[in-house]
């Protein structure tokens, strides 16, 4: 079983469609497992900020480092063996997720750590 620690300001987003779809099917056959952090748990702040404007201005936000770094070590820490973990950050100008990377990843991962850090 592949799990999928999703760290993201919207864990519920996901939720019709984990529950919807093929991904439903392979959660049940036990062949996937979905863990979600939000990154607002990690924070030290009483209003759970995680994210600010752009210091330069522009469209979007900016997620602070410091809440993504603990949502990602608290999802190491369930990981039984971390030769067998990757940790993927996703980003505008990163490689493209496709199909054959997935099918690689997939693989050769036990648990896979999607950091969803930047949105618009």
């Amino acid at each position: 079983m592949i799990t999928f620690h999703v760290i993201t300001l919207f864990p519920n987003i996901f939720d019709s469609y984990l529950n919807e779809s093929i991904l439903a099917r392979a959660q049940k056959a036990k062949k996937i497992r979905f863990k979600f952090y939000n990154p607002r748990d990690f924070t030290k702040d009483k209003h759970k900020k995680a994210d600010d404007r752009p210091y330069a201005g522009g469209p979007g936000m900016v997620m602070y480092a410091e809440p993504i770094v603990r949502a990602a070590e608290k999802a190491l820490k369930t990981v039984k063996d971390p030769k067998k973990a990757k940790v993927i950050l996703f980003s505008p100008s990163g490689k493209q997720f496709t199909n054959a990377y997935g099918r690689v990843v997939a693989q050769k991962y036990a648990d896979v750590v999607m950091i969803c850090g930047r949105y618009e």
